[in-house]
């Protein structure tokens, strides 16, 4: 699991600070979002809906807790990755309605094979969306909730 961390350490948690970490929690998630879908503009169903989830813990850290593949999607490293994972997300999002079932459970398994050794030995294009959100809309985030 991959989770940025962004700690407002040793200060006693009061509803205040609560208040705004939850702030600075929601605009990163609208942030993340953007990035997915703005920039790649090809994300959408449970890594978007991931990165709504997160933590503030009783330290200040927020926490967010993303879907496990988004680290390998953020810098496009290799992901050992079975055609058997990828199945259903390739049937919804690259076969058709076709009439003939047998022809479209056939493509379907062979576009997940070819996709599957491509992300296992090549991975999948770098979207750095979390490392930009971080270093770029963060620091915006945190002024404006005077952090």
């Amino acid at each position: 699991m991959f989770t940025p961390l962004l700690t407002y350490s040793r200060w006693q948690m009061d509803e205040e600070l609560y208040d705004r970490l939850v702030n600075v929690a929601e605009d990163l998630v609208v942030a993340f979002q953007s990035r997915l879908t703005w920039e790649s503009g090809r994300f959408t169903g449970e890594l978007l809906d991931s990165v709504a989830d997160y933590d503030i813990l009783e330290d200040g850290t927020i926490r967010f807790n993303f879907e496990d593949y988004a680290e390998y999607l953020n810098a496009g490293t290799p992901n050992p990755t079975t055609p058997e994972e990828i199945l259903l997300w390739v049937r919804r999002k690259f076969i058709p309605k076709l009439k003939k079932k047998p022809k479209n459970d056939k493509a379907a398994n062979r576009i997940a094979i070819n996709l599957a050794a491509k992300i296992t030995r090549q991975g999948p294009r770098a979207t750095w969306f979390i490392d930009n959100t971080i270093n770029q809309d963060l620091p915006v985030i945190m002024n404006r909730y005077g952090f």
